[in-house]
């Protein structure tokens, strides 16, 4: 039997050219060989009687290479966004179990109390601490004159009787005499509240620390970290 198929290198590689442009195309991909492969077909089909300018030829070569170049630019972002996003998972997860301080004046105790801090921008006088719980319960603690400065406060949890008061949201108020001012002014506080986990956001995004009893405050929240 006779093969009547006949080999021709130069129509071999053209068809092996197409098939690869087709597969890359499949792919969704155009890469370097594959451009300079329709640049050539582009030359060997252009027009003798009018060619290619070379300003047009490099205009391609410019397009192409600058399409590259924010692509592969691109890939390396992500890279770098999910890198930060996994570094920042990570140190927000070492958080869990430890408290932190926020600028909140609300603050929730399991029944050990609450512990904050007070930014006195100038020294302060008859400075007073009060703790009211949600159903109504407050008490005054007075910490007297102060240099300016930050001041550490706390509450142990109990009544003016020594009970224990029960768990829940407290809201903290500040007031205090300032030096050069003659009425007594509110002051803003600082309270510490316990890391119980750590939200993700979609995508990785939105990271995000749970305070117990509170809710959620985002990782560049945080003033400062404690015990």
């Amino acid at each position: 039997m006779i093969n009547n198929t006949i080999t021709n290198p130069a129509t071999d590689k053209l068809r092996w050219q197409e098939e690869d442009i087709t597969t890359n195309e499949i792919n969704g991909q155009l890469g370097q060989e594959d451009f300079f492969t329709l640049l050539t077909t582009q030359l060997s089909m252009q027009d003798p009687m009018n060619p290619t300018s070379n300003e047009d030829m490099i205009a391609q070569m410019t397009q192409f290479t600058m399409a590259e170049g924010i692509t592969d630019l691109g890939s390396k972002f992500d890279q770098l966004s999910a890198s930060m996003t996994s570094n920042q998972a990570l140190e927000a997860s070492s958080l869990v179990g430890r408290n932190v301080l926020t600028a909140s004046s609300i603050a929730y105790s399991d029944g050990n109390g609450i512990s904050g801090q007070i930014p006195l921008q100038k020294a302060t006088q008859n400075v007073i601490v009060e703790v009211k719980h949600q159903n109504g319960q407050s008490i005054a603690i007075p910490y007297g004159s102060q240099n300016a400065g930050m001041l550490d406060f706390a509450w142990d949890g109990k009544g003016p009787d020594g009970e224990a008061w029960p768990p829940g949201q407290y809201q903290i108020t500040v007031n205090g005499l300032p030096a050069g001012e003659t009425e007594a002014q509110q002051i803003p506080v600082l309270t510490y509240g316990n890391v119980s986990s750590v939200t993700l956001g979609q995508n990785g995004t939105g990271l995000e620390l749970n305070i117990q009893g509170l809710g959620s405050i985002g990782l560049a929240d945080i003033l400062a970290v404690g015990e």
